[in-house]
């Protein structure tokens, strides 16, 4: 039993750290477009999704509390008030997400069904009223949390949020359970049914509707069909069979899960809803594999400081176990992030060059997007395994761990080191080999094409050993412990020194950076030339029109390099 609920928190735990790796930087960036379209011209539907939009991050904000429950095999140990708090915001969102997608799919069917009497009478205002309205009815439904929480006959001394409840909670639960079910659920999803099956065939008897628009029209009510059915279906089946059987359902915490991927397909929805938001998305992500890789090493720098720590406690873990499996998690997934990004690099670079026509007829933003997506989940769901190993073998033991992710036992190191040299193979050596044949390629055919300046060869060649400079110094001989271990039954001695050149791959990411990136070029040359220009004539004249001099000449120098490049 302790087996099987350690291993179901670390599913849980996982399914948590994804969605909220990709939940929220989709929904900020879905925030930022909503923001635009409303300074400029805002609709009833923008108005309803950007609520939408608010509630899924109101949901990942409060979600690292749920991840931090996991991480304690399903036990609450942080202060009783935010049990009731995290329970409320959690279950609150999940209905007024169904709300407000059938909110707009009756909004896109009035706008089709009834065009002339939809224009006249459309009004941001009318999209204000109905989102307060649904945030009303759901804090209403959901604030029961806080009565149960306090019902005579609960535990207080209980580490269970929401969770094993008394006959006395279920006699309130579960009646309130069904009337959720019926009401916020099964309501809403007849609603959008009957509005995008209408919304559809209405749309394919108008002959003057571009394919384009169609193909919106379909992906925005598969979209939201979707989330009802995937997201939201399974855990709400739960509530009409619980009510049944007067009790808990046994799976009803899988089907929990699943609610949370509705803050991944929420975006999707959005994307294919809103014309205005696919514009204004492009737009911001405009600088295509280099933002996804940018933020990769954002990540590492960030959680650095919990490795100074350790260092500096002679190598002795004083933080939680907890925090010991979430910056192993992120130490390493940024490490095998790093690699397979470079490959990605490396491998869009070899197919603008050998294949230039086709490349640039079928060249997409979206891909990119794919792309970044599959490669963070990839080395994502490669390192929880150090949420497994951390706790193996803990379940009986008291006394308190003070290494983090070291000195392994041996039912650990049965899981570590063949996982280790899966790594070896799959996340360095692959990515490594595919880098060298995409820029050695790169390299043979610029120098073949007496059309390319000396610049731009030499530019190529400086991005193709930055990349392989990452991959030798940072990541190679950290990656060969994984196969000395593997033959050795044991982590090589010097496994750590390897691990510590790992580190600098944030301090080489520039460089690769700097050669692949004109626009980034231009922009580090222009704001260290303003940065030391003012500085220069601050230390000759401290006036203030020397700085506005400075800055004026600096963003002439700017724009004309921008011209330079347009041209």
């Amino acid at each position: 039993n302790f087996v099987r609920a350690m291993v179901s928190g670390l599913v849980i735990l996982s399914v948590y750290i994804l969605t909220f790796l990709i939940g929220l930087p989709a929904n900020t960036l879905a925030l930022y477009a909503f923001i635009k379209k409303l300074c400029e011209k805002p609709t009833p539907t923008d108005i309803l999704l950007i609520n939408l939009t608010i509630s899924d991050l109101l949901f990942l904000l409060f979600l690292p509390f749920k991840m931090y429950e996991a991480a304690s095999e399903m036990r609450w140990l942080l202060p009783s008030y935010l049990c009731p708090l995290t329970t409320f915001i959690f279950f609150s969102t999940i209905y007024t997400s169904s709300l407000l997608l059938m909110a707009v799919s009756v909004d896109r069917y009035l706008c089709v069904a009834f065009p002339v009497k939809y224009k006249i009478h459309q009004k941001p205002i009318y999209g204000v009223i109905c989102s307060i309205f649904v945030w009303i009815t759901t804090s209403t439904h959901l604030c029961f949390v806080y009565i149960v929480d306090h019902l005579t006959g609960a535990d207080s001394e209980s580490h269970d949020c929401y969770n094993n409840f008394t006959q006395s909670q279920l006699n309130v639960v579960l009646p309130m359970r069904l009337e959720l079910c019926l009401v916020l659920y099964f309501l809403p999803l007849i609603i959008c049914t009957f509005c995008y099956t209408r919304f559809i065939l209405i749309l394919r008897r108008t002959a003057s509707l571009n394919k384009g628009k169609r193909r919106r029209a379909v992906g925005m009510a598969m979209g939201t069909l979707l989330v009802f059915v995937v997201c939201f279906l399974p855990y709400n089946t739960t509530h009409i069979l619980g009510y049944i059987i007067s009790n808990n359902v046994s799976w009803r915490s899988d089907a929990l899960l699943l609610t949370t991927v509705n803050t991944v397909f929420d975006p999707i929805t959005f994307y294919f809803s809103s014309a205005a938001f696919q514009g204004n998305l492009k737009e911001l992500l405009r600088p295509r594999t280099k933002t996804a890789y940018t933020g990769n090493g954002i990540e590492n720098v960030c959680t650095t400081q919990n490795q100074m720590y350790e260092a500096a406690s002679g190598l002795q873990w004083h933080l939680s176990q907890t925090m010991c499996s979430i910056m192993s998690f992120v130490f390493f997934s940024t490490i095998y992030t790093s690699s397979l990004l470079l490959m990605a690099i490396s491998i869009d670079r070899y197919l603008g060059v050998v294949f230039p026509v086709t490349y640039m007829k079928f060249r997409r933003l979206l891909y990119a997007i794919i792309g970044g997506i599959f490669i963070w989940l990839l080395s994502g769901a490669h390192c929880t395994l150090v949420f497994f190993v951390v706790h193996m073998g803990t379940g009986n033991s008291t006394e308190p761990k003070t290494t983090c992710y070291e000195n392994f036992t041996d039912d650990q190191k049965s899981v570590v080191l063949p996982v280790r040299l899966e790594f070896f193979v799959v996340l360095c050596v692959v990515p490594l080999v595919v880098c060298i044949f995409c820029y050695l390629n790169c390299i043979w055919i610029l120098y073949h094409r007496p059309r390319i300046t000396k610049e731009k060869k030499r530019r190529s060649i400086g991005m193709a050993v930055g990349t392989l400079s990452v991959f030798l110094i940072c990541f190679v001989p950290y990656n060969i412990s994984h196969l000395v271990g593997f033959n050795t039954k044991e982590s090589p001695r010097w496994r750590y020194y390897t691990l510590l050149l790992s580190t600098f791959n944030t301090c080489l990411d520039p460089i690769i950076f700097y050669f692949s990136s004109t626009l980034y070029r231009n922009t580090t040359k222009m704001s260290l030339w303003r940065v030391f220009s003012i500085r220069r004539r601050l230390g000759l004249n401290n006036t203030p029109s020397l700085e506005i001099e400075a800055d004026s000449y600096s963003d002439k120098e700017f724009g004309r390099h921008n011209s330079n490049n347009k041209k």
